[in-house]
């Protein structure tokens, strides 16, 4: 038989555990809410800048190439027979030491494959030819005067090009030196972008945009002027003159 004192602890502990369990049951709910309401509280926009910029550097790379199946002593006299034509083009230019730059001349052996036909069935055959190079490069201030050696080089390598030589040029390539100095306000000007979105957007309901909570900067875009293709990893042309600079951001703000 259980004693009536017994039973009356009993009671007062059941009680006290619900009592309790009820209590945090509340503290979750009111916590529950609280973060609600918080997430609630932040406003979150993005904001864009675009800026058009015209390159203020050009850069063109050309390779003299020489190569010659018999032998690496051929192939270095074919690559001394084109250098009067490349002096003179050069000379033509006017560039400055520091428009240009010579690689160093490298020379030797280059393995490739062929297909041939034995008893009716193609096969790959590995051959050695040898080969000497050296590239060029244009790098000035002056756009025009890198355009103006591209198109000369056209005629004046017609002469130099035979004889297992071969000059390779490359395309032009179009660089802006101060997009440090856009970057930063662009950066400013799609922060600011994102703030007036952000009050719009609150003072349709009511209310006002206060401190920012958190800011994150999305990739650079450089692209062709009027492109409007980006990537997610952000973009870079060289192959425009004129081009436009866009910068993203989004920012939570706290709205009050």
């Amino acid at each position: 038989m259980t004693s009536p004192n017994r039973v009356g602890l009993t009671t007062v502990l059941a009680t006290a555990i619900a009592s309790a369990a009820f209590f945090l049951t509340g503290l979750t709910v009111v916590r529950g809410l609280a973060d609600v309401k918080n997430a609630s509280d932040v406003i979150n926009v993005t904001g864009s800048a675009r800026r058009s910029i015209t390159s203020d550097q050009a850069v063109w790379h050309f390779t003299v190439r020489s190569v010659n199946d018999q032998s690496l002593q051929a192939a270095y006299r074919s690559f001394r027979a084109t250098q009067p034509a490349v002096e003179d083009f050069l000379k033509a230019q006017a560039l400055s030491g520091s428009e240009l730059r010579r690689e160093p001349v490298t020379a030797g052996p280059e393995q490739y494959t062929v297909i041939e036909t034995l008893n009716g069935e193609n096969r790959e055959v590995a051959r050695t030819r040898y080969v000497v190079s050296e590239t060029y490069r244009l790098q000035s201030n002056d756009i025009q005067k890198i355009q103006g050696a591209v198109s000369a080089a056209t005629s004046a390598f017609v002469d130099a090009s035979t004889g297992g030589v071969t000059i390779e040029s490359s395309d032009i390539e179009y660089l802006y030196t101060r997009l440090a100095d856009v970057r930063l306000a662009l950066l400013k000007e799609a922060s600011q972008d994102a703030q007036r979105r952000a009050q719009a957007i609150a003072q349709s309901a009511g209310n006002s945009v206060g401190a920012v909570k958190n800011a994150r900067m999305g990739v650079f875009q450089i692209t062709p002027r009027f492109e409007t293709s980006v990537e997610d990893s952000g973009s870079y042309d060289t192959s425009s003159l004129e081009k436009d600079v866009t910068a993203v951001v989004e920012i939570d703000f706290v709205v009050r």
